[in-house]
Protein backbone atom coordinates (compact mmCIF):
# COMPACT_ATOMS: atom_id res chain seq x y z
CA UNK A 1 0.00 0.00 0.00
CA UNK A 2 2.84 2.55 0.74
CA UNK A 3 3.95 1.79 -2.61
CA UNK A 4 0.78 2.61 -4.17
CA UNK A 5 0.64 5.55 -2.04
CA UNK A 6 4.32 7.04 -3.06
CA UNK A 7 3.50 6.42 -6.77
CA UNK A 8 0.46 8.71 -6.63
CA UNK A 9 2.19 11.24 -5.06
CA UNK A 10 5.05 11.26 -7.85
CA UNK A 11 2.30 11.13 -10.74
CA UNK A 12 0.72 14.16 -8.55
CA UNK A 13 3.91 16.00 -9.60
CA UNK A 14 4.15 16.98 -13.32
CA UNK A 15 0.12 17.70 -13.05
CA UNK A 16 0.86 20.11 -10.73
CA UNK A 17 3.29 21.21 -13.32
CA UNK A 18 0.98 21.69 -16.20
CA UNK A 19 -1.39 23.21 -13.94
CA UNK A 20 0.80 26.16 -13.17
CA UNK A 21 1.80 26.27 -16.61
CA UNK A 22 -1.90 26.38 -18.22
CA UNK A 23 -3.29 28.72 -15.70
CA UNK A 24 -0.55 30.77 -15.74
CA UNK A 25 -0.38 31.54 -19.52
CA UNK A 26 -4.78 31.30 -19.64
CA UNK A 27 -4.59 34.31 -17.29
CA UNK A 28 -2.15 36.61 -19.18
CA UNK A 29 -3.81 35.86 -22.10
CA UNK A 30 -7.55 37.41 -20.75
CA UNK A 31 -8.36 40.81 -22.38
CA UNK A 32 -7.45 44.13 -20.08
CA UNK A 33 -4.35 45.32 -18.74
CA UNK A 34 -3.78 45.80 -14.55
CA UNK A 35 -1.56 48.37 -15.19
CA UNK A 36 -4.56 51.11 -16.56
CA UNK A 37 -6.82 49.55 -13.72
CA UNK A 38 -4.06 50.43 -11.42
CA UNK A 39 -3.19 53.53 -12.37
CA UNK A 40 -6.96 55.08 -13.28
CA UNK A 41 -8.74 55.91 -16.98
CA UNK A 42 -7.34 59.55 -16.57
CA UNK A 43 -3.99 58.14 -16.15
CA UNK A 44 -0.62 59.44 -18.86
CA UNK A 45 1.32 56.59 -20.66
CA UNK A 46 4.31 57.26 -18.66
CA UNK A 47 2.30 56.68 -15.65
CA UNK A 48 0.78 53.44 -16.89
CA UNK A 49 4.61 52.41 -18.02
CA UNK A 50 5.90 52.91 -14.56
CA UNK A 51 3.76 50.65 -12.90
CA UNK A 52 4.09 48.02 -15.74
CA UNK A 53 7.48 48.58 -14.86
CA UNK A 54 7.04 48.24 -11.15
CA UNK A 55 4.71 45.33 -11.53
CA UNK A 56 7.05 43.31 -13.55
CA UNK A 57 4.62 43.19 -16.44
CA UNK A 58 7.43 43.90 -19.37
CA UNK A 59 8.99 41.21 -19.04
CA UNK A 60 8.07 38.26 -21.51
CA UNK A 61 5.78 36.19 -19.97
CA UNK A 62 8.35 32.28 -19.33
CA UNK A 63 10.54 35.06 -17.58
CA UNK A 64 7.37 36.31 -15.34
CA UNK A 65 6.67 32.35 -15.09
CA UNK A 66 9.82 31.61 -13.78
CA UNK A 67 9.89 34.35 -11.16
CA UNK A 68 6.37 33.23 -10.19
CA UNK A 69 7.62 29.85 -10.21
CA UNK A 70 10.90 30.19 -8.04
CA UNK A 71 9.03 32.29 -5.34
CA UNK A 72 6.07 29.61 -5.05
CA UNK A 73 9.00 26.81 -4.75
CA UNK A 74 10.09 29.45 -1.21
CA UNK A 75 6.24 29.27 -0.44
CA UNK A 76 5.79 32.85 -1.45
CA UNK A 77 2.60 33.59 -4.32
CA UNK A 78 3.91 37.48 -4.72
CA UNK A 79 1.76 40.43 -3.62
CA UNK A 80 -1.61 41.90 -4.92
CA UNK A 81 -1.88 44.12 -7.68
CA UNK A 82 -4.46 45.80 -6.17
CA UNK A 83 -3.61 46.41 -2.78
CA UNK A 84 -0.15 45.00 -2.38
CA UNK A 85 -0.80 42.83 -0.20
CA UNK A 86 0.51 39.13 0.49
CA UNK A 87 -2.09 36.33 -1.68
CA UNK A 88 -0.87 33.43 0.56
CA UNK A 89 -1.73 35.22 3.48
CA UNK A 90 -4.86 37.13 2.18
CA UNK A 91 -6.05 33.29 0.30
CA UNK A 92 -5.60 31.86 3.82
CA UNK A 93 -7.92 33.74 5.65
CA UNK A 94 -10.71 33.17 3.27
CA UNK A 95 -10.14 30.01 2.68
CA UNK A 96 -12.22 28.46 5.63
CA UNK A 97 -15.30 29.92 4.98
CA UNK A 98 -15.36 28.25 1.69
CA UNK A 99 -13.86 25.20 2.94
CA UNK A 100 -17.19 25.11 5.33
CA UNK A 101 -19.01 25.64 2.55
CA UNK A 102 -18.21 22.97 0.62
CA UNK A 103 -17.87 20.71 3.51
CA UNK A 104 -21.44 21.14 4.10
CA UNK A 105 -22.33 20.86 0.21
CA UNK A 106 -20.77 17.19 0.41
CA UNK A 107 -22.47 16.00 3.39
CA UNK A 108 -25.53 17.68 1.61
CA UNK A 109 -25.60 15.49 -1.72
CA UNK A 110 -24.32 12.26 0.00
CA UNK A 111 -26.96 12.65 2.62
CA UNK A 112 -29.14 13.62 -0.10
CA UNK A 113 -27.67 11.10 -3.01
CA UNK A 114 -26.88 7.88 -1.73
CA UNK A 115 -30.57 6.73 0.21
CA UNK A 116 -32.28 7.60 -2.75
CA UNK A 117 -30.09 5.95 -5.12
CA UNK A 118 -30.24 2.97 -2.76
CA UNK A 119 -34.18 3.21 -2.54
CA UNK A 120 -34.13 3.89 -6.36
CA UNK A 121 -32.32 0.38 -7.17
CA UNK A 122 -33.79 -1.56 -4.46
CA UNK A 123 -37.66 -0.35 -5.87
CA UNK A 124 -36.52 -0.56 -9.39
CA UNK A 125 -39.00 0.09 -12.01
CA UNK A 126 -41.60 1.68 -9.03
CA UNK A 127 -43.09 5.54 -8.41
CA UNK A 128 -40.41 5.89 -6.22
CA UNK A 129 -37.52 4.77 -8.92
CA UNK A 130 -39.25 6.97 -10.70
CA UNK A 131 -39.40 9.76 -8.86
CA UNK A 132 -35.89 9.45 -8.50
CA UNK A 133 -34.51 9.09 -11.56
CA UNK A 134 -36.38 12.77 -11.48
CA UNK A 135 -35.39 14.48 -8.72
CA UNK A 136 -31.51 13.21 -10.01
CA UNK A 137 -32.30 14.58 -13.35
CA UNK A 138 -33.58 18.21 -12.21
CA UNK A 139 -30.73 17.95 -9.66
CA UNK A 140 -27.73 17.85 -12.43
CA UNK A 141 -30.27 20.02 -14.71
CA UNK A 142 -30.65 23.31 -12.66
CA UNK A 143 -27.93 25.33 -12.58
CA UNK A 144 -27.06 26.42 -8.98
CA UNK A 145 -26.94 29.84 -9.19
CA UNK A 146 -30.69 29.47 -10.53
CA UNK A 147 -31.01 27.49 -7.46
CA UNK A 148 -29.88 29.31 -5.32
CA UNK A 149 -32.22 32.74 -6.44
CA UNK A 150 -34.58 30.50 -5.90
CA UNK A 151 -34.14 29.60 -2.46
CA UNK A 152 -33.56 32.53 -1.76
CA UNK A 153 -36.77 34.42 -3.06
CA UNK A 154 -38.73 31.56 -0.96
CA UNK A 155 -36.73 31.11 1.92
CA UNK A 156 -35.52 35.03 2.85
CA UNK A 157 -37.78 37.19 0.76
CA UNK A 158 -41.52 35.19 1.20
CA UNK A 159 -41.05 33.14 4.63
CA UNK A 160 -38.06 35.07 5.82
CA UNK A 161 -36.93 32.27 7.42
CA UNK A 162 -33.05 32.28 6.94
CA UNK A 163 -30.64 35.05 5.91
CA UNK A 164 -30.04 36.13 2.40
CA UNK A 165 -26.59 37.22 2.79
CA UNK A 166 -23.75 37.21 5.05
CA UNK A 167 -21.87 34.52 7.25
CA UNK A 168 -21.49 33.58 10.87
CA UNK A 169 -24.24 31.14 12.18
CA UNK A 170 -25.37 28.01 11.00
CA UNK A 171 -28.31 30.08 9.05
CA UNK A 172 -26.14 31.57 6.64
CA UNK A 173 -24.26 28.37 5.43
CA UNK A 174 -28.08 26.49 4.62
CA UNK A 175 -28.97 28.17 1.83
CA UNK A 176 -25.69 27.99 0.17
CA UNK A 177 -24.47 24.29 1.07
CA UNK A 178 -27.84 23.25 -0.76
CA UNK A 179 -27.45 24.80 -3.81
CA UNK A 180 -23.75 23.95 -4.17
CA UNK A 181 -24.83 20.10 -3.32
CA UNK A 182 -27.91 19.42 -5.44
CA UNK A 183 -26.06 19.31 -8.18
CA UNK A 184 -23.58 17.03 -6.78
CA UNK A 185 -26.61 14.96 -4.86
CA UNK A 186 -28.63 14.33 -7.99
CA UNK A 187 -25.27 12.91 -9.73
CA UNK A 188 -24.41 10.47 -6.65
CA UNK A 189 -28.04 9.59 -7.16
CA UNK A 190 -27.64 8.30 -10.78
CA UNK A 191 -24.18 6.50 -9.57
CA UNK A 192 -25.59 5.26 -6.22
CA UNK A 193 -28.78 3.46 -8.31
CA UNK A 194 -26.65 2.38 -11.26
CA UNK A 195 -24.11 0.83 -8.91
CA UNK A 196 -26.79 -1.05 -6.81
CA UNK A 197 -28.47 -2.33 -9.79
CA UNK A 198 -25.58 -4.02 -11.17
CA UNK A 199 -24.34 -5.81 -7.73
CA UNK A 200 -27.52 -6.73 -6.78
CA UNK A 201 -27.49 -8.49 -10.19
CA UNK A 202 -24.63 -10.62 -8.83
CA UNK A 203 -24.67 -14.22 -7.68
CA UNK A 204 -23.38 -14.05 -4.45
CA UNK A 205 -26.64 -11.16 -3.80
CA UNK A 206 -29.11 -14.45 -4.88
CA UNK A 207 -26.99 -17.07 -2.58
CA UNK A 208 -27.65 -14.60 0.57
CA UNK A 209 -31.12 -14.15 -0.08
CA UNK A 210 -31.57 -18.07 -0.83
CA UNK A 211 -29.58 -18.65 2.61
CA UNK A 212 -32.54 -16.18 4.71
CA UNK A 213 -30.38 -13.03 5.45
CA UNK A 214 -32.83 -10.58 5.79
CA UNK A 215 -33.01 -7.82 3.36
CA UNK A 216 -30.90 -5.08 5.13
CA UNK A 217 -28.24 -7.22 5.52
CA UNK A 218 -28.58 -8.10 2.19
CA UNK A 219 -28.69 -4.44 1.30
CA UNK A 220 -26.31 -2.89 3.25
CA UNK A 221 -23.99 -5.62 4.04
CA UNK A 222 -23.42 -7.39 0.81
CA UNK A 223 -24.81 -5.08 -2.01
CA UNK A 224 -24.11 -1.50 -0.45
CA UNK A 225 -19.69 -2.27 -0.01
CA UNK A 226 -19.25 -3.14 -3.22
CA UNK A 227 -21.64 -0.43 -5.10
CA UNK A 228 -19.61 2.19 -3.40
CA UNK A 229 -16.64 1.31 -5.28
CA UNK A 230 -17.67 3.80 -8.35
CA UNK A 231 -19.60 5.73 -5.90
CA UNK A 232 -16.35 7.01 -4.02
CA UNK A 233 -14.88 8.07 -7.07
CA UNK A 234 -17.89 10.75 -8.23
CA UNK A 235 -17.82 12.05 -4.46
CA UNK A 236 -14.19 12.46 -4.60
CA UNK A 237 -14.59 14.42 -8.01
CA UNK A 238 -17.71 16.06 -7.05
CA UNK A 239 -15.46 17.43 -3.87
CA UNK A 240 -13.23 18.87 -6.06
CA UNK A 241 -15.71 20.26 -8.49
CA UNK A 242 -17.72 22.31 -5.57
CA UNK A 243 -14.68 24.39 -5.19
CA UNK A 244 -15.19 25.92 -9.11
CA UNK A 245 -19.17 25.80 -8.20
CA UNK A 246 -18.37 27.73 -4.92
CA UNK A 247 -17.23 30.84 -6.90
CA UNK A 248 -20.74 31.28 -8.07
CA UNK A 249 -22.92 30.41 -5.20
CA UNK A 250 -20.86 32.36 -2.93
CA UNK A 251 -21.42 35.53 -5.07
CA UNK A 252 -25.04 34.81 -5.15
CA UNK A 253 -25.16 35.17 -1.42
CA UNK A 254 -22.73 37.44 -0.72
CA UNK A 255 -20.71 34.74 1.18
CA UNK A 256 -17.09 36.38 2.12
CA UNK A 257 -15.16 33.44 1.00
CA UNK A 258 -11.90 31.77 -1.36
CA UNK A 259 -14.37 31.58 -4.16
CA UNK A 260 -16.49 35.62 -4.26
CA UNK A 261 -12.93 37.11 -3.58
CA UNK A 262 -11.45 35.38 -7.18
CA UNK A 263 -14.24 36.82 -8.74
CA UNK A 264 -14.00 40.73 -7.48
CA UNK A 265 -10.14 39.94 -8.03
CA UNK A 266 -10.82 38.59 -11.58
CA UNK A 267 -12.93 42.12 -12.77
CA UNK A 268 -9.64 44.20 -11.30
CA UNK A 269 -7.18 41.65 -13.34
CA UNK A 270 -4.89 41.07 -9.62
CA UNK A 271 -2.84 38.50 -11.80
CA UNK A 272 -1.10 37.54 -8.60
CA UNK A 273 -4.14 37.09 -6.67
CA UNK A 274 -6.01 35.17 -9.69
CA UNK A 275 -3.25 32.59 -10.03
CA UNK A 276 -2.73 32.00 -6.18
CA UNK A 277 -6.21 31.08 -5.69
CA UNK A 278 -6.39 29.08 -9.04
CA UNK A 279 -3.50 27.40 -7.54
CA UNK A 280 -4.67 26.81 -4.26
CA UNK A 281 -8.11 25.19 -5.66
CA UNK A 282 -5.89 23.29 -8.52
CA UNK A 283 -3.33 21.85 -4.99
CA UNK A 284 -7.13 21.10 -2.66
CA UNK A 285 -8.43 19.22 -6.24
CA UNK A 286 -5.07 17.20 -6.83
CA UNK A 287 -5.42 16.03 -2.75
CA UNK A 288 -8.86 15.22 -2.83
CA UNK A 289 -8.11 12.84 -5.79
CA UNK A 290 -5.05 11.40 -4.00
CA UNK A 291 -7.32 10.60 -1.09
CA UNK A 292 -10.10 9.01 -3.26
CA UNK A 293 -7.79 6.73 -4.88
CA UNK A 294 -6.31 5.46 -1.61
CA UNK A 295 -9.83 5.21 -0.05
CA UNK A 296 -9.88 3.03 -3.87
CA UNK A 297 -7.37 1.08 -2.92
CA UNK A 298 -8.60 0.22 0.72
CA UNK A 299 -11.58 -0.94 -1.01
CA UNK A 300 -10.27 -2.43 -3.44
CA UNK A 301 -7.21 -4.12 -3.23
CA UNK A 302 -6.93 -5.19 -6.45
CA UNK A 303 -5.96 -2.02 -7.12
CA UNK A 304 -3.05 -2.14 -5.13
CA UNK A 305 -1.57 -5.32 -6.03
CA UNK A 306 -1.36 -3.86 -9.94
Amino acid sequence: MHIYIAKRLLQAIPVIFLVTVITFSLIHLMPGDPAIMRAGEGASIEQVEAIREAMGLNEPIHQQYLSWVTGLLQGDLGYSLQDGRPVFSTLIQRLPATLYLVMASFVVSIAIGVPIGILSAVKQNTFIDSFARGFALLGISLPSFWFALMMMLLFSYKLQWLPASGSGTLAHLIMPSLALGMASAGLITRMTRSAMLEVLKQDYIRTARSKGLRAQIVIYKHALKNALLPVVTVIGLQLGYRLGGSVIVETVFAYPGIGRFAYNRLLARDFPMIMGNLFIFAMIFIIVNIITDIIYGFLEPRIRYD
